[in-house]
Protein backbone atom coordinates (compact mmCIF):
# COMPACT_ATOMS: atom_id res chain seq x y z
CA UNK A 1 0.00 0.00 0.00
CA UNK A 2 1.63 3.47 -1.13
CA UNK A 3 1.86 5.40 2.53
CA UNK A 4 2.73 9.12 1.21
CA UNK A 5 3.73 11.59 3.24
CA UNK A 6 1.46 14.28 4.16
CA UNK A 7 2.99 17.35 1.83
CA UNK A 8 2.11 20.66 0.64
CA UNK A 9 0.43 20.72 -2.64
CA UNK A 10 2.76 19.57 -5.40
CA UNK A 11 4.29 22.34 -7.65
CA UNK A 12 2.92 20.77 -10.59
CA UNK A 13 0.39 18.29 -10.16
CA UNK A 14 -0.08 14.96 -11.50
CA UNK A 15 -4.05 14.92 -13.13
CA UNK A 16 -5.13 11.84 -14.83
CA UNK A 17 -8.24 13.23 -17.68
CA UNK A 18 -10.89 11.02 -17.94
CA UNK A 19 -12.66 11.55 -21.04
CA UNK A 20 -14.28 9.86 -24.09
CA UNK A 21 -14.72 12.94 -26.38
CA UNK A 22 -11.16 13.35 -28.43
CA UNK A 23 -11.30 17.53 -28.47
CA UNK A 24 -12.47 17.84 -25.27
CA UNK A 25 -9.87 15.65 -23.57
CA UNK A 26 -7.30 17.50 -25.86
CA UNK A 27 -8.68 21.11 -24.96
CA UNK A 28 -8.22 20.15 -20.81
CA UNK A 29 -5.09 18.46 -21.89
CA UNK A 30 -3.64 21.64 -23.50
CA UNK A 31 -5.29 24.05 -20.93
CA UNK A 32 -4.35 22.16 -17.59
CA UNK A 33 -0.69 21.85 -18.66
CA UNK A 34 -0.24 25.45 -19.49
CA UNK A 35 -1.85 26.37 -16.00
CA UNK A 36 0.88 24.35 -13.96
CA UNK A 37 -0.40 20.65 -13.86
CA UNK A 38 1.13 17.70 -15.72
CA UNK A 39 -1.55 15.87 -17.34
CA UNK A 40 -2.42 12.31 -18.39
CA UNK A 41 -5.27 11.62 -20.33
CA UNK A 42 -7.10 8.91 -20.75
CA UNK A 43 -10.84 7.75 -23.29
CA UNK A 44 -11.93 4.86 -20.97
CA UNK A 45 -12.74 3.67 -17.83
CA UNK A 46 -10.94 0.58 -18.16
CA UNK A 47 -7.47 2.79 -18.89
CA UNK A 48 -8.59 4.67 -16.52
CA UNK A 49 -8.48 2.13 -13.78
CA UNK A 50 -5.13 1.01 -14.56
CA UNK A 51 -3.00 4.49 -15.38
CA UNK A 52 -4.81 5.37 -12.23
CA UNK A 53 -3.04 1.95 -10.40
CA UNK A 54 0.37 2.88 -11.84
CA UNK A 55 1.13 6.35 -11.99
CA UNK A 56 -0.72 7.53 -8.59
CA UNK A 57 -2.62 10.80 -10.22
CA UNK A 58 -2.86 13.65 -7.31
CA UNK A 59 -5.89 14.01 -8.36
CA UNK A 60 -8.36 12.70 -11.35
CA UNK A 61 -11.25 14.54 -13.70
CA UNK A 62 -13.75 12.20 -15.26
CA UNK A 63 -16.10 12.89 -17.59
CA UNK A 64 -19.92 11.07 -16.34
CA UNK A 65 -20.63 8.80 -18.54
CA UNK A 66 -17.60 7.71 -19.55
CA UNK A 67 -16.36 6.07 -23.07
CA UNK A 68 -16.93 2.32 -23.17
CA UNK A 69 -18.13 1.68 -19.58
CA UNK A 70 -19.97 2.36 -16.64
CA UNK A 71 -18.38 5.78 -14.92
CA UNK A 72 -20.38 4.99 -12.01
CA UNK A 73 -18.39 1.22 -11.50
CA UNK A 74 -15.27 2.89 -12.33
CA UNK A 75 -15.56 5.14 -9.01
CA UNK A 76 -16.61 1.93 -7.11
CA UNK A 77 -13.19 0.43 -8.28
CA UNK A 78 -11.10 3.37 -7.50
CA UNK A 79 -12.53 3.47 -4.66
CA UNK A 80 -12.41 -0.55 -3.74
CA UNK A 81 -8.64 -0.14 -4.13
CA UNK A 82 -5.97 0.54 -1.40
CA UNK A 83 -3.67 2.09 -3.76
CA UNK A 84 -6.30 4.66 -5.34
CA UNK A 85 -8.86 5.12 -2.55
CA UNK A 86 -7.57 8.81 -1.56
CA UNK A 87 -7.36 9.92 -4.75
CA UNK A 88 -9.75 12.94 -5.12
CA UNK A 89 -12.12 12.45 -8.12
CA UNK A 90 -13.72 15.12 -9.73
CA UNK A 91 -16.78 14.58 -12.00
CA UNK A 92 -17.52 16.80 -15.47
CA UNK A 93 -20.51 16.08 -16.61
CA UNK A 94 -23.33 17.26 -18.99
CA UNK A 95 -26.15 15.13 -17.15
CA UNK A 96 -26.67 18.22 -14.22
CA UNK A 97 -29.51 17.22 -12.74
CA UNK A 98 -29.44 17.07 -8.78
CA UNK A 99 -30.03 13.22 -8.70
CA UNK A 100 -26.53 12.69 -11.01
CA UNK A 101 -24.89 15.88 -8.71
CA UNK A 102 -26.09 13.50 -5.41
CA UNK A 103 -24.80 10.29 -6.94
CA UNK A 104 -21.70 11.70 -7.73
CA UNK A 105 -21.03 12.89 -4.14
CA UNK A 106 -22.58 9.13 -2.74
CA UNK A 107 -19.83 7.74 -4.90
CA UNK A 108 -16.84 9.67 -3.59
CA UNK A 109 -16.34 12.52 -6.08
CA UNK A 110 -14.76 15.57 -4.31
CA UNK A 111 -16.23 17.77 -6.85
CA UNK A 112 -18.82 18.44 -9.48
CA UNK A 113 -18.62 20.29 -12.33
CA UNK A 114 -21.32 21.04 -14.99
CA UNK A 115 -20.34 21.16 -19.09
CA UNK A 116 -19.27 22.70 -20.32
CA UNK A 117 -16.91 24.10 -17.88
CA UNK A 118 -14.05 26.26 -18.79
CA UNK A 119 -10.56 25.12 -18.39
CA UNK A 120 -9.93 27.93 -16.01
CA UNK A 121 -12.52 27.16 -13.76
CA UNK A 122 -11.56 23.58 -13.65
CA UNK A 123 -7.87 24.84 -12.73
CA UNK A 124 -9.11 26.96 -10.22
CA UNK A 125 -11.00 24.02 -8.51
CA UNK A 126 -8.12 21.39 -8.53
CA UNK A 127 -5.88 23.71 -7.41
CA UNK A 128 -8.46 24.19 -4.39
CA UNK A 129 -9.29 20.61 -3.98
CA UNK A 130 -5.49 19.60 -3.44
CA UNK A 131 -5.09 22.96 -1.19
CA UNK A 132 -7.87 21.57 0.77
CA UNK A 133 -6.55 17.86 0.61
CA UNK A 134 -3.03 19.15 1.54
CA UNK A 135 -4.47 21.20 4.57
CA UNK A 136 -6.94 17.71 5.86
CA UNK A 137 -3.53 15.39 6.17
CA UNK A 138 -1.49 18.03 7.98
CA UNK A 139 -4.59 18.69 10.18
CA UNK A 140 -4.73 14.83 11.28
Amino acid sequence: MDRRRPRNPPTRPLVLIVEGHEDTRALYALALSATGFDVVAVQDGAEACTRAWEIHPDIIVTDLPILNGNGWQFLRDLKQTARTRDIPVVAVSGYVQRSQRERAEREGCAAFFPKPCLPDELAAGLRQLLDEKAHAQVDR
